[in-house]
């Protein structure tokens, strides 16, 4: 990362500075001609006027430029202590008295008059001139703190957001980092119940679940995988819950073509199947028969989950860790822009006859470049 230096009168600010400057002097400028072409006894040729004011302009403004090279050490007080403000008084003053200065000598040198450069003679133009120079000098410095404030502003804005996503990145992670374990944890326990029962089932879950931890491993660092990837990791833990389940179980997907771009958090229905599994079998819900439904809309992916297992005991239910996990992450990734709902209700369709629980999400739509 480069480590960029910043100067307190870069050329954005200059231009500001300048622009400002010469439509103050122009006018002043202007009036001065309306003054002078009224007073007949006046002597000043327009041409010495022009020159003279062009020569102020540039010494008026080398000072000021001079003067505001101070600002940066001021500025990164941060603070407006009285000592600073008494600083620019004294510098707005000595900017009228150097003006006038500036002013004697040019009609001295150079249109040969008989005008004398003494105390008193700058004193007396220079507190003529005292209100216009204490206008042009703080009104610069007011846009040099002006500048400076909302470029400090917005450099602290720019941290704060980097920070709030390094954050959000860490918490999804550790979200993600929870869940493999409670995955891993939950498939060996049920692949344990199989030993007994069929080694040779066993031994293919086994290696299906080595295959599919692989593949999570990979998944480490995303916050988002395409629906194609998901639907390939939900195929191959189904697989291993279909050696336990058997007939026990029956798992039907209804996915329309063309939203295998589409992303979506990795092990996003994983926990889900798992919640089916612990709750959804009872003695009276000896086979259970789960409903994968996907549907794309404008601004969503609709994400119909329905079993015909036991029915929740409460509405709304008390959320475990593995679909509380998830409801984080969504969270996270999508503040404020997703819908989650799990309910009891009662389907008569060619796949449910009778009570059943739901589970509806709503993913905002992201597409994979």
């Amino acid at each position: 990362m480069k480590t960029q230096t910043h100067t307190y009168l870069d050329r954005r600010l200059f231009q500001m500075l300048l622009v400002f400057y010469l439509v103050a002097y122009i006018i002043d400028f202007i009036g001065t001609i309306l003054i002078y072409n009224q007073d007949e006894t006046s002597e000043v040729a327009l041409d010495q006027l022009a020159i003279q004011y062009v020569i102020l302009f540039v010494s008026k403004l080398s000072y000021i430029l001079v003067a505001l090279s101070l600002t940066q050490s001021f500025f990164k007080k941060g603070a407006l202590h009285i000592w600073i403000v008494l600083i620019h008084l004294a510098l707005a003053a000595l900017l009228s008295f150097f003006t006038a200065f500036i002013g004697l000598l040019v009609e001295m040198e150079l249109f040969s008059r008989t005008t004398q450069i003494t105390g008193e003679s700058i004193y007396i133009r220079g507190l003529g001139g005292m209100s216009f120079n204490f206008f042009m000098y703080f009104s610069m410095i007011a846009i040099v703190y002006a500048y400076y404030y909302f470029q400090r502003k917005k450099t602290d804005d720019l941290r704060t957001t980097t920070l709030k996503a390094e954050l959000l990145d860490s918490k999804i992670r550790a979200l993600q980092a929870q869940l493999n374990p409670h995955f891993l944890f939950n498939s060996l326990n049920d692949i344990s119940s199989l030993i007994d029962e069929d080694q040779i089932k066993a031994q293919n879950a086994i290696a299906d679940l080595s295959d599919l931890l692989r593949k999570t491993l990979s998944l480490k660092n995303s916050k988002l995988i395409s629906l194609k990837d998901e639907l390939q990791l939900l195929n191959m833990y189904a697989k291993i819950e279909k050696l336990r389940y058997d007939d026990k179980w029956e798992f039907i997907k209804s996915i329309p073509d063309g939203l295998e771009q589409i992303l979506v958090p990795p092990l996003l229905f994983q926990p889900f199947l798992e919640n089916i599994f612990k709750h959804g079998f009872s003695e009276q819900h000896q086979q259970v028969k789960t409903l994968l439904r996907l549907r794309r809309t404008a601004e969503f992916l609709e994400i119909d989950l329905i079993n015909n297992g036991k029915t929740l005991e409460s509405e709304p239910p008390i959320i475990g860790n593995g679909i509380g996990n998830i409801l984080e992450r969504l969270d996270s990734l999508f503040p404020g822009n997703f819908e989650f709902e799990i309910s009891n209700i009662v389907m008569h369709d060619t796949v449910f006859n009778g009570p059943i629980v739901s589970i509806n999400i709503k993913l905002p739509l992201i597409k994979n470049a």
